[in-house]
């Protein structure tokens, strides 16, 4: 599933730290099939694997794909790649 993910991701910077977030996000999205809540369950979860607050998550996330020239809200990134793999 990883090898989905990244090919779905490839039109992103891999180097910026939004791009491990947004992947790790779209993972766990999959995985509980969609009935996690972004802001409530997923972002916290990687900002606390990471040791960052859910807000620094989420705003790497957006300015991933915000300087990608991505017009998405994280939101509905993270649904609609998840959707396209499912």
């Amino acid at each position: 599933m990883e090898d989905k993910i990244v090919q779905e991701l490839k039109f992103l910077n891999a180097k910026r730290k939004g791009y491990v977030f947004l992947k790790e996000a779209i993972e766990m999205s999959l995985s509980h099939q969609g009935k996690l809540a972004l802001y409530k369950d997923v972002f916290p979860k990687i900002a606390e694997k990471y040791g960052k607050t859910s807000a620094s998550v989420e705003r790497d996330i957006r300015y991933l794909l915000k300087t990608s020239g991505c017009s998405f809200s994280s939101k509905k990134f993270i649904k609609n790649v998840a959707k396209n793999l499912k």
